[in-house]
């Protein structure tokens, strides 16, 4: 392997991949932050890599360069590599944000660079969990034709397997769907679950408790849609067609947290689909449960 990489913005998702491929075999050849001393922390973190601030200095030499900064400078920051004279002709420039394609990095075309995105379908909160949650997760990979193989052996050097898209176009509505799917599935959970904890909060529970006591609810839910798959994982009033539990949930709410009605209605219209889909439930049946959740 030994391919140099560049990382420049080693935060949570840089610092991550940087440790993850240096362990792979690829050799990290500098870490570029905003100040010395972010640059020595995350250099640190990885086991590799010269700390920099200097854009030439960072590129130099890479044959990966990975923009793992915020959404809204990576394309600033590949113009400056382009202009900064340091990135190598035939160089593969990277970045990781779900909601954008290849676009962002059309500067680096100018030094005669390629190319691609990497995006994980995984969360990543600190460098430390990120090292555990990478491996083996499953990656959006565009890129350049000459950039598309170094794309995926990074996605395989990762554990990775690369999610197919056969109706993907390389534009915003395509990486706005991609990255809507991935924020509902991950960022809205995180939502649905809060919601959950405050029917026991309207019942006076702790909240930390309360949450202690979902969580093998959930991680049950979690291997039944990993076993079984959707919608045979479905359980619960809606999936056996139980009319007057749901009543009795609305009459509930009604009286003692009405709050929570318009979100309880919206999740139960959704889940109303995904059992007429398992087929648990007929159609006269599905029809009532809207009717009262309207």
């Amino acid at each position: 392997m030994n391919k140099t990489v560049a990382i420049i913005g080693a935060g949570r998702v840089g610092g991550s991949m940087g440790y993850l491929l240096s362990k792979a075999g690829y050799r990290i050849t500098s870490v570029m932050t905003r100040s010395i001393a972010s640059a020595s922390i995350a250099a640190s973190f990885i086991g590799a890599g010269k700390p920099t601030t200097n854009q030439q200095a960072a590129v130099a030499g890479a044959e990966i360069v990975f923009i793992t900064t915020p959404d809204r400078v990576i394309r600033e920051v590949c113009q400056a590599a382009a202009r900064s004279g340091g990135l190598m002709p035939g160089a593969a420039v990277i970045h990781m944000s779900g909601a954008h394609t290849l676009d962002l990095l059309d500067g680096a075309r100018s030094a005669g660079a390629y190319r691609a995105v990497l995006h994980p379908l995984q969360s990543v909160p600190s460098r430390q969990q990120g090292i555990q949650n990478l491996p083996g997760s499953w990656y959006r990979v565009e890129a350049d034709p000459e950039a598309e193989g170094i794309a995926r052996e990074l996605v395989a050097a990762l554990g990775g397997t690369e999610l197919k898209l056969p109706q993907w176009r390389s534009d915003r509505s395509s990486a706005a769907l991609y990255h809507a799917g991935a924020v509902a599935v991950s960022n809205y959970f995180v939502a649905v679950v809060a919601f959950g904890l405050q029917f026991y909060e309207a019942l006076g529970a702790d909240r930390r408790e309360a949450l202690t006591a979902v969580l093998p609810l959930i991680r049950g839910t979690l291997d039944n849609i990993e076993t079984l798959g959707i919608p045979r994982a479905l359980t619960g009033p809606i999936d056996r067609g139980d009319i007057e539990t749901v009543r009795g949930h609305l009459d509930a709410m009604r009286q003692r947290a009405p709050e929570l009605i318009p979100l309880y209605r919206e999740l139960a219209r959704q889940t109303i689909a995904v059992a007429r889909h398992k087929g648990s439930i007929n159609e006269g049946t599905s029809e009532d449960l809207l009717t009262l959740v309207k």
